[in-house]
Parts: structure tokens; C-alpha cells; sequence
């Protein structure tokens, strides 16, 4: 799932070629007898003039992302957010350290964290953290409404594809839980058209079928989100459990 949603926001190489980059890489290596002054070198990075205060913060949070990830791939989920939170210390405007603490926060189920972290980064223009913000108001709220209402709001901004995708996926979403089948169906196969690889779409586009009496489709989608979803996934599991149930009482119906 990090992969999936945090790729296209983290720049994890922005740091190698700037002045900072190589402070930070001191700062790194161990030093067993040097680690206070490790940290007085970062407090001086803090305590630049004010004339570069403007170019040091950005990329301080940009480090601390940074580090954030690679946290996270170490499995230290703790030390995560408090790079996250770091990062935004230094620079609260961090759309992606905004997004990225969001995520974390849903990972271990604090809906409201992510919530009001989405929120923030939704109000400073990240479209991905509309559509993260509106999915839980899909399946936490059942505030359809309100999820169509973000989502539109964040496809005016979007621009990179895989952003689209997650919107017009979770606008599919919506629209099957409202009931407005044909125009989920439209969505889904409008996220289709932009990433045929990523499972989410045929299983909702599955239960829009099945909602349609267009069983005969549907099986084929069924299959489709059976063998590619990801168990890891909250979502995807869930569906993987109703493809399960659905094709093996197309074959004992048989």
C-alpha cells in the first residue's frame, strides 16, 4: 500500500545533490563518540540566517520524509511518525509529510487522525489526500455525499494518472453505494482505462454488476479481483472474501 499511494509524493532522492544533503549524510553515520555533536550540527542547521530560511526548512522536511520512509520499511512504525511529525515542525505547510502521517494514522486504525490530516493536506491543494479523505467517509461515515463532493473536488486539481486513478476509483465507489449504477460503472472504467493492473476496480465493478442483474459479466471481474487482490489490503480483502463466496455459488449453481 505504500507503494501504491506514497510514491508519487515522496522524493526520496531530492536530498543527494543539494549543499544540506551532505551535512545530513554526516549526521547519519555512527559515531560513537561524536553522537552530541551529531546533534549540534542539526541544531545548527536549525539556526540558519534568516536570509536562507526559505530553502533550509523545505528541504529539512523533505529529510525528515525521507527518513520517515525509511522508517517505515524498517517496520519502526514509532519512529515513523516521529520523523512525520518532524518534518511538519519544521515545516507545517508539508503536504506530504500532511498526507503521509494521515496514512500512517489510518494504518493503525486512528480514523480521526487521518481524517484531520487529509483534511489539511486537502486544504493546501493535495489532490491524493482528497481522495484518501473521501474513501473514509465512504467506509467509515457512509457519508456518500460528501465523498462525491471531494472527489470532484480533487480531479479538478489531479494531474499525475495515478492520482486520477484513485479518485475516479473511489467516485465508482460512491456512486455503487448510492445506488447510481450506470454512472459508477462510467468511473470504474474510466480508472480502468488509466491503470488496468490495479485490482480495486473490478471488484467494485463486479457489485455494480451484480447490483445491475448483469450476472453473467460479472463473473469475469469476480475472477479478476480473486486473483490479483492483496489480503494486506483492508479493502481488498473484504472483496477478496465476497469474489470467494460469489464463484463458488456460481459453481455449485452449475
Amino acid at each position: 500500500m505504500w507503494q501504491k499511494n506514497i510514491a508519487q509524493l515522496s522524493s526520496l532522492n531530492m536530498l543527494k545533490t543539494t549543499p544540506l544533503a551532505n551535512i545530513f549524510n554526516a549526521m547519519k553515520e555512527p559515531a560513537k563518540k561524536h553522537h552530541k555533536s551529531k546533534w549540534g550540527t542539526f541544531l545548527l542547521i536549525l539556526a540558519v540566517g534568516f536570509g536562507g530560511w526559505k530553502i533550509g526548512l523545505p528541504e529539512l522536511a523533505s529529510f525528515f520524509n525521507n527518513m520517515a520512509f525509511e522508517n517505515y520499511k524498517a517496520n519502526r512504525l514509532a519512529n515513523t511518525q516521529q520523523a512525520y511529525e518532524l518534518a511538519l515542525s519544521v515545516d507545517p505547510k508539508s503536504r506530504t509529510a500532511l498526507y503521509n502521517l494521515g496514512w500512517l494514522c489510518e494504518e493503525v486504525q486512528d480514523l480521526q487522525c487521518a481524517r484531520g490530516k487529509y483534511l489539511q493536506a486537502a486544504k493546501l491543494g493535495l489532490p491524493a489526500a482528497y481522495s484518501n479523505l473521501a474513501r473514509l467517509y465512504i467506509v467509515d461515515q457512509k457519508n456518500y455525499p460528501a465523498a462525491v463532493h471531494l472527489l470532484w473536488q480533487g480531479l479538478k486539481l489531479a494531474e499525475d494518472d495515478r492520482v486520477k486513478y484513485s479518485l475516479l476509483k473511489n467516485l465508482g465507489w460512491a456512486r455503487l453505494e448510492q445506488g447510481r449504477y450506470s454512472e459508477a460503472l462510467q468511473h470504474l472504467d474510466a480508472a480502468i482505462k488509466l491503470d488496468s493492473e490495479r485490482p480495486a476496480t473490478y471488484c467494485l465493478k463486479a457489485q455494480v454488476l451484480e447490483k445491475m442483474k448483469n450476472t453473467k459479466e460479472a463473473l469475469p471481474q469476480w475472477k479478476i479481483c480473486l486473483k490479483s487482490a492483496d489480503s494486506q489490503e483492508f479493502d481488498e480483502d473484504i472483496w477478496i472474501g465476497m469474489a470467494r463466496q460469489r464463484l463458488n455459488e456460481e459453481k455449485t449453481n452449475k
